[in-house]
């Protein structure tokens, strides 16, 4: 609800409940009394319809709705129920309601009768006016009134350039660091409220961030205005730490630049947080954190905005159609589905509202009188703004689904062969083109099955049985974990874990994690800064589940897995960028490598079946190199790739994630086995002087970055290590 002053606060007519009506109500005759009296109040939008139940009748209440159309307010009257409070009076054609609350103040507001139809008495409303001799009978410290929401105004880009050409000229490179960084954060508001910086916000102008096309292509320019400045540095001066953060900045910089080049080949409404309608939903229902009242109002600030990004998401839509490039039909025609069921969901029954409502219930700070109104103006930003935005958009998507292809794979589009080539460039921090990724999966699927096969030789499996076969009977006798025990089952291991990681860790961070029952889960969000959100591991607690993969699962998201990462990097005295920065075959990487490390430390000594669950993960991650590989520059269909996944791993594959999202997939193993190799490297080089502890360190006492990077921080670790032992 961007709350700003569009109409004279005279005019700003206050209701007394938001039970919506979008259609004309049926009308009763009747006559108003005269006697008034205070309602309780909240704010109306000019662009909508409000329903106010305050008109009164010998006894009876009559429920009625201001609408805003063409400019001006108009009354709809019907629907009666009984009620002896009354609020207005009618002369005439004249109808006065006398007690409309605006905040703190009340107001008296004219409506005359616009159309001589008994059956549909419409008024329209020609005065307002202050009316303190009407007495309030509620408080609330609500701050904000929605009206709607404006364009964005792209800032000219030649202007701006100067301004940060002048604003980061001759800046020491650790000043530099911060605030050409800073200027790039500031251009995504859903990044720094995911932060917590809620301290940069005001209600009057805070807003989404844009998403529109224009809008990126000029952060780009300013990302490659501030890379020419960092060129501009001479890197032989720097200290070795900022030596370091050079490196780091450039490459984040470099690739931020070409993915500029490939801006096409995205699919802006796919499923889940794979695509934009997703990652909203997400940020409001899983990231953004609410502790006070501005942060409740923050959110419906924010939230009504949601037409605004779906418009600007439909926009997204139609640039890639007329590029050519439409979503394959298997994954848009889920994706539309899920829309369309969103767009047909009552508002409470919402992930928006169950979220919010959640979050409210727990703060006692928030006064039970204002919970109640933050709960009427989200259901009226739901009806208003957010399920037409998804209905809009559905609809939109209906239209390009009919022109969408049946392959799933990017090499079907021209210039896609060449997105994908950097896709792997990218993800696996790497020279390795498409055909030698997927050679590395065949072979490290076939060292994967050796190590199972010594484990089922162990149990007596038949030798004859599938994979699918084998883990059937894994599944069985490990155990089930029933849902209403799943959450219990994860905090404990991941409260076990943290007792044994301190033997191979010299640092820990600060925050905990969270381990959070979800619908599907299997997947981590980092904290904020404040504190305010912990890193929360989302773990399935819905359904029933074997044991068997349970454990690494754990162990993959939270400790020693992304959160000891990813938190331990936010707390660490570096740039912030290098705070924020992500690379996925570093960080996917280094939490398959936690899998590996939970059975080198000897964790599941006594655990046959979590052993064989943590290598059908291992194998469920190599399966990727080839499934990806094979979908985007084979030619592979849904059926090929998923049945290499049921024979090599033993269950279906996420042929859709793979489709939509190129590349990504083989971060992990590539990360893992660098990760590995560096391991190997340190052990041997210095043999007695080696401690795992040290190399740890070394890996993660940095925050993340590209491996190549990371291989030259390795080697500078042995190389330390080799001259102070040398010295002492």
């Amino acid at each position: 609800m961007a709350f700003s002053r569009l109409i004279p606060t005279r005019h700003k007519i206050i209701a007394a409940s938001l039970c919506l009506l979008k259609s004309i109500c049926t009308v009763l005759a009747f006559g108003l009394p005269t006697v008034t009296s205070a309602q309780s109040t909240t704010a109306v939008n000019p662009d909508l319809s409000i329903s106010i139940p305050v008109l009164f009748s010998n006894g009876k209440r009559t429920t009625a709705a201001l609408d805003y159309q063409d400019n001006t307010w108009q009354l709809e009257i019907g629907g009666e129920t009984s009620s002896n409070s009354r609020s207005a009076t009618l002369n005439g054609t004249t109808l006065t309601l006398h007690c409309l609350l605006y905040m703190r103040e009340s107001y008296q507001a004219d409506l005359t009768q616009v159309n001589p139809d008994p059956e549909e008495q419409v008024y329209q409303l020609m005065h307002a006016e202050s009316n303190p001799g009407c007495a309030t009978d509620i408080e609330t410290d609500l701050q904000f009134v929605p009206v709607p929401v404006p364009d964005y105004q792209l800032q000219d880009t030649a202007s701006l350039l100067a301004s940060v050409d002048l604003q980061l000229t001759g800046l020491p490179i650790a000043d530099f660091f911060e605030e050409s960084y800073a200027l790039i954060r500031a251009r995504d508001p859903d990044r720094l409220i995911a932060d917590g910086n809620f301290d940069l916000f005001e209600l009057e102008t805070a807003n989404l961030s844009n998403l529109s096309d224009a809008f990126y292509f000029q952060t780009t320019e300013i990302q490659s205005l501030i890379r020419n400045k960092l060129l501009s540095y001479n890197k032989e001066e720097l200290t070795e730490e900022e030596q370091l953060s050079y490196d780091i900045y450039q490459a984040y910089l470099d690739i931020e630049l070409e993915w500029a080049e490939y801006r096409d080949f995205d699919y802006p409404v796919t499923y889940g947080f794979f695509g934009l309608p997703g990652s909203s939903e997400q940020f409001f229902n899983q990231i953004y954190t609410i502790t006070n009242l501005f942060e409740a109002e923050l959110y419906l600030v924010l939230l009504n905005q949601t037409d605004r990004r779906f418009h600007q998401i439909g926009e997204l839509l139609d640039a890639r159609v007329a590029a050519g490039i439409i979503e394959p039909a298997s994954t848009l025609s889920f994706s539309q589905s899920a829309t369309v069921s969103m767009a047909n969901s009552a508002p409470t029954a919402t992930s928006y509202y169950q979220a919010f409502d959640s979050q409210l219930s727990t703060l006692d700070s928030i006064s039970e009188t204002d919970k109640a109104l933050l709960r009427e103006h989200m259901v009226l930003v739901l009806e208003q703004k957010v399920l037409p935005a998804y209905r809009t958009l559905s609809e939109k998507m209906l239209i390009a689904l009919q022109s969408a292809p049946d392959a799933i794979g990017f090499g079907q589009y021209p210039g896609g062969d060449e997105f994908y080539d950097f896709t792997l460039r990218y993800y696996t921090s790497s020279n390795m083109d498409a055909e030698e990724i997927y050679l590395l999966g065949l072979t490290e699927m076939n060292r994967i099955h050796n190590e199972m096969d010594v484990l089922f030789n162990q149990l007596g499996y038949p030798q004859s049985e599938t994979i699918a076969q084998k883990f059937t009977r894994v599944d069985q006798a490990a155990g089930t974990i029933f849902a209403e025990d799943a959450l219990a089952f994860f905090e404990g291991l991941v409260a076990e874990a943290y007792t044994r990681v301190p033997d191979v860790f010299d640092q820990l961070p600060e925050q905990e994690v969270a381990v959070i029952g979800d619908t599907s889960g299997g997947f981590y969000i980092r904290g904020s800064d404040d504190g305010s959100r912990p890193g929360a591991f989302y773990a399935d607690t819905d359904s029933d589940q074997a044991y068997t993969t349970l454990p690494s699962l754990a162990y993959h998201e939270a400790i020693p897995g992304h959160h000891l990462q990813i938190a331990l990097a936010n707390e660490l005295d570096i740039p912030t960028f290098r705070r924020k920065f992500r690379s996925t075959s570093y960080s996917e990487g280094w939490a398959l490598y936690a899998e590996r490390l939970a059975k080198d430390l000897g964790w599941y000594d006594d655990d046959i079946y979590g052993d064989l669950g943590r290598l059908q993960f291992e194998a469920m991650r190599a399966a990727r190199l080839v499934i990806d590989t094979g979908i985007h520059a084979r030619g592979w269909t849904w059926t090929q790739a998923n049945d290499y996944n049921i024979r090599t791993v033993g269950f279906p594959a996420s042929v859709a994630r793979f489709a939509v999202w190129p590349g990504q997939g083989t971060a992990y193993t590539t990360g893992m086995l660098k990760i590995l190799e560096l391991r190997d490297q340190a052990e041997s080089a210095l043999g007695d002087l080696y401690d795992i502890r040290d190399f740890h360190t070394a890996i993660i006492g940095h925050g993340a970055m590209p491996l190549y990077i990371l291989e030259e921080v390795v080697e500078k670790y042995i190389t330390n290590t080799s001259n102070t032992s040398a010295t002492n």
